[in-house]
């Protein structure tokens, strides 16, 4: 039996992980290859939380009444928007620099403090200001509560997501799926305390809870992990300013992004009506769960290839797409051959008007394999320009889209956006490429 210290130590092997991949076609095109693997292990843990998320919400709807469930999914909501915007993108930041630092630990050490500080204000300024944009928080619980929620929970929730980034930077995706699995069954579990302790504000206290455990947890075994690691193979410096122009890239893309996906429903509600968003948000729920695909896959790219040079980069971009569509390419067509019974589960008039939006928006996850492969790819080569220039394009096809379309087709005009502007952007990243190596060779 070893030892004690060796039994409770973490087992990362560094100096292996942190090296880019071989060269070899079996080695970039396998399942094994740690990128891919990695990669498919954030598509299951995002499908995972999906699955059981939903299960979560049905289950508040079932011990719950309405009001309670509205009031807390306002105040989880609000809660998962603003620790959203409080992290800035450092997760990308540690997925780019952490595998090829010595000062791994420092860094990851310092976007959470960062994250956590920024979230804490937006927290309160959320919590003192509800009265004027959600009064009915503030009747509910009052000023105290609501105020200590916000400034608890949105911290928490903005390390909860940046440390699922910490762990993939030290190649360990694998804890991504389980500690999703956990922080999902362990929401469930609460629900059910909460409710039989009757607690009216319990479904949010739950998920806070839930939360708090996850991440005392996980950002113990990180610590450990990092502390005890070796340095990288390839250490490149990374100073305050790299971190800096690179955040502030990728944050002002993913500005153009949000915008595209969270700000459109508001342009579709005023376009359509409350009739027409619902039936777009429920049919861009679907969909987007191909989109997490494409996200996942990128987001083991760059921390596999942080180190990789141009060609590298390159190579793995491609292996990454080629995994992608692989999964996306049949899911999709599947989804949009049984569009119509598929929607009809949330009812017939969801099936009777969204049928054709939901077919094109996941069509439309098949281009963007190639337009999100590409922003990925910009992250390891620290591009500037096409971290901000390929999501404000493609922003501001979708909404010019939207805007001409719905009128005159409804909401399947968004459908037509998204596909449009995903194709018109791929084609563009395609057809630059093939002069490149046309140039080149």
């Amino acid at each position: 039996m070893p030892p004690p210290d060796e039994l409770d130590a973490p087992t990362v092997r560094f100096e292996a992980l942190t090296q880019p991949l071989p060269l070899g076609a079996a080695a970039d095109d396998g399942w094994r290859a740690p990128q891919h693997r990695d990669g498919m292990a954030l598509v299951l843990s995002s499908a995972a939380s999906s699955g059981i998320g939903m299960l979560f919400w049905v289950l508040a709807a079932r011990l719950f009444d309405p009001t309670t469930v509205g009031l807390n999914s306002t105040a989880l909501s609000a809660m998962t928007l603003l620790g959203s915007a409080a992290h800035l993108n450092l997760g990308n930041a540690i997925l780019r620099f952490v595998p090829v630092t010595d000062r791994r630990g420092a860094i990851i050490a310092g976007c959470f403090a960062v994250g956590i500080g920024v979230a804490a204000v937006l927290g309160l300024g959320f919590a003192v200001g509800a009265g004027v944009w959600a009064p009915e928080l503030v009747e509910a619980v009052g000023y105290p509560m609501l105020i200590v929620f916000f400034v608890i929970s949105t911290p928490l929730y903005t390390v909860f997501v940046l440390q699922d980034a910490a762990l993939t930077s030290i190649k360990r995706a694998d804890l991504v799926l389980w500690e999703n699995l956990v922080f999902s069954l362990l929401k469930v579990a609460l629900l059910a305390v909460a409710a039989w302790l009757a607690v009216e504000s319990g479904i949010a206290i739950g998920w806070v809870v839930a939360t708090l455990l996850v991440v005392l947890v996980v950002t113990s075994w990180v610590t450990r992990a990092v502390r005890k690691a070796p340095p990288p193979p390839t250490v490149h410096p990374v100073t305050v300013r790299d971190l800096g122009e690179f955040v502030g890239a990728d944050y002002a893309g993913n500005i153009f992004w949000q915008a595209a996906v969270f700000g459109l429903p508001l342009v579709v509600i005023n376009l359509a009506g409350p009739d027409g968003a619902a039936v777009y948000g429920v049919v861009w729920q679907i969909a987007f769960a191909f989109y997490l695909v494409a996200i996942g896959m990128g987001k083991s790219m760059v921390a596999h290839n942080a180190a990789a040079d141009r060609a590298a980069a390159d190579r793995a971009r491609r292996g990454m797409e080629r995994k992608a569509l692989t999964l996306i390419v049949p899911a999709a067509i599947v989804t949009a051959v049984a569009s119509y019974p598929i929607l009809w589960v949330f009812g017939p008039a969801y099936a009777q008007t969204g049928t054709l939006l939901l077919i094109l928006l996941a069509l439309s996850a098949i281009p963007n394999v190639v337009t999100n492969s590409t922003v990925w790819e910009a992250r390891v080569s620290r591009h500037r320009a096409v971290l901000v220039g390929l999501p404000a394009g493609l922003c501001a096809l979708v909404m010019i889209g939207t805007f001409v379309l719905v009128p005159m087709m409804g909401i399947t005009g968004a459908g037509c956006a998204w596909l449009g502007a995903q194709c018109v952007v791929a084609a563009g990243v395609l057809l630059r490429r093939r002069a490149t190596r046309v140039t080149a060779a």
